[in-house]
């Protein structure tokens, strides 16, 4: 918990911190209760109207129905305290704080802000200025909470992707509506607000695009944030005229058009010098500019030909001139390794595994054990060589069979891949020359390098093989699990920070030898603190859509690590109208 880490590092912070975390535990855990409580009931509700599975996963399992798309799904807590500015627009006592706008996950739950005093003893009330749009007149109702309302469920787009797309009843009674809302301050007080979203699960594919899961498009969200280019407003969004996966290409628009939607955007292509290809805009080269000239078509196609329709996939894409198509040349998997053995790749069988060699240090590099992916752990201790020269022995360990993997140092410059572009890492993979049409020349063997990641370019054919030397590096491959091993000061040159700490990354990859993208769930960047054992794992704040009441500020989407991670209404009169479910549950307001 990153909040108990926090005081731990930082004992001497003030009373209030520390009576906060007190009470955050049990907290948490009633919200958590209430959420599952919502997702069960809702589920019962939407019944056989719905298909089963609801969601398909990349993993060996499926989301069934609404309930277990919510227990599998990101959900992201947030803590607020923010008033208003100075600057007011003449003849207006409030302002706009967050325009009116439709949540992007499925819903959030929150306690209804309150104003604290801070010039008393700290007393609160209850904040006004929350507005949702009515369904049937289409004005902004602004909404009175009162103090029996503890925890407030409202929906977001996610239920018009995962919901109402699917519905399959006649006469739409159950169709749900995500709720536009908005907020305007009044009051100088600051206003105290938690919320906890609900995001689709990372794993789960689009149902409407069978190859793309919803966590590759939040990361093609980021990216297009990070490098300030402008968003692909379809990610997230319900409607099929919205939706980056039908459409070549969604710009900002300064007209706003709003009939268009709630997203205030216009639908228009790539510019002409360029094609919507890996779910961004890819400048043409000379060659790929006169593909008609020559009878040829334009396609987004990866290094074997093979076409993803639309543009719209994941993996190493480009443009290029063929006669190739999606119906002839259609994306197809890598082949697939063969994979463990669940009765014979036991929790003892990995222990032993694990138990090889004694280390000073061990972590588990797996951010969230509540997640899918397999136990990673990096055992290190800290030795000298003969002259006194220190140096970093390490053992890293997979608990899954041997495609590739690696670790090494992040850029910290890199805001696009979480420090990837630009890393130098030591990478273990089972075969020699590789092309991204054949995969690894497996007659090599397994073998051990040090590596540069291109900049900008993420597909392994980009990376630098900087030939050097890797001191003591050994791998080691079962039918189960997997091991590297190495003896060093450094990684192709970057030395490690021995009386301190280094920003790691690492990855793994057990599907194909191609050596191709990783789940979400094997890999992570993390900073280690080389001497004490300490590991603060890099946590991006959310970028899926607009968040209730969330911070306003212009924070970088890959800042600090901010996010915290966790496992019938009083207004039935105007609920059916604005998307809310209130619920009482008698929480005591901290």
């Amino acid at each position: 918990h990153l909040l108990d880490d926090y005081l731990e590092r930082n004992p001497h912070k003030s009373a209030a911190c520390h009576a906060f975390q007190e009470h955050l535990s049990d907290f948490r855990s009633t919200v958590g209760d209430a959420t599952r409580l919502f997702a069960a009931r809702l589920s019962v509700e939407l019944g056989v109207a719905l298909p089963s599975p609801l969601l398909v996963s990349s993993y060996d399992k499926n989301y069934d129905d609404f309930e277990s798309v919510v227990m599998g799904s990101e959900h992201l807590e947030h803590f607020h305290s923010y008033q208003k500015g100075d600057v007011v627009k003449e003849g207006n006592d409030s302002t706009a704080t967050i325009e009116l706008h439709t949540d992007q996950g499925l819903f959030i739950a929150f306690t209804p802000g309150m104003l604290v005093d801070h010039s008393t003893d700290q007393s609160m009330e209850l904040s006004d200025g929350f507005y949702v749009q009515d369904s049937t007149t289409g004005e902004n109702v602004l909404l009175e909470f009162t103090q029996d309302d503890d925890l407030v469920f409202m929906l977001g787009d996610g239920v018009n992707q995962i919901i109402n797309n699917q519905l399959g009843d006649e006469d739409g009674k159950k169709v749900l509506r995500a709720t536009p809302h908005a907020l305007s301050l009044s009051n100088e007080q600051p206003r105290v607000w938690y919320g906890r979203m609900v995001l689709a699960p990372n794993d789960a594919y689009l149902p409407e695009a069978a190859s793309t899961t919803f966590g590759q498009l939040r990361q093609v969200f980021v990216e297009s944030s990070s490098k300030g280019e402008s968003i692909p407003m379809g990610i997230g969004c319900s409607s099929n005229s919205k939706m980056v996966i039908n459409t070549s290409r969604f710009l900002a628009d300064e007209e706003h058009d709003e009939d268009e939607g709630g997203h205030g955007v216009s639908q228009n292509q790539c510019a002409d010098d360029s094609m919507f290809c890996w779910y961004r805009c890819m400048a043409l080269t000379e060659e790929t500019a006169t593909c008609a000239e020559r009878r040829l078509g334009l396609q987004c196609v990866d290094p074997r030909g093979f076409v993803v329709q639309g543009g719209a996939g994941h993996g190493d894409y480009f443009p290029a001139c063929t006669n190739n198509t999606h119906i002839t040349h259609p994306i197809t998997p890598y082949p697939q390794i063969e994979q463990q053995d669940a009765d014979v790749c036991t929790a003892d069988l990995w222990t032993e595994f694990n138990a090889e060699e004694e280390y000073d240090h061990v972590v588990s590099l797996k951010p969230d054990p509540t997640k899918p992916g397999p136990d990673t752990n990096l055992y290190w201790s800290i030795i000298e060589s003969e002259d006194g020269q220190k140096k970093l022995k390490a053992r890293l360990t997979f608990n899954d069979v041997f495609g590739w993997l690696a670790m090494g140092f992040a850029n910290e410059f890199d805001t696009v891949h979480n420090g990837m572009n630009g890393g130098k890492v030591l990478l273990m993979k089972p075969g020699g020359e590789y092309s991204p049409v054949t995969g690894l020349d497996l007659s090599v063997g397994p073998n051990v390098g040090a590596y540069v990641i291109d900049d900008t370019d993420s597909a392994f054919r980009h990376w630098v093989d900087t030939e050097s030397a890797v001191e003591k590096a050994s791998h080691e491959h079962t039918d189960c699990f997997t091991a590297l091993s190495f003896e060093s000061d450094n990684i192709s040159g970057q030395t490690f920070n021995l009386e301190g700490t280094d920003s790691l990354i690492w990855a793994g990859n057990s599907n194909d030898y191609y050596v191709g993208y990783h789940s979400p769930f094997s890999r992570a960047r993390l900073t280690i603190n080389w001497l004490t054992g300490d590991v603060e794992f890099f946590v991006s704040k959310p970028a899926w859509g607009a968040e209730d009441d969330a911070d306003v500020s212009e924070a970088d989407p890959l800042d600090s690590p901010t996010k915290l991670e966790d496992d019938d209404s009083s207004s039935s009169t105007i609920g059916a109208s604005i998307g809310l479910a209130i619920v009482i549950i008698s929480i005591m307001m901290l």
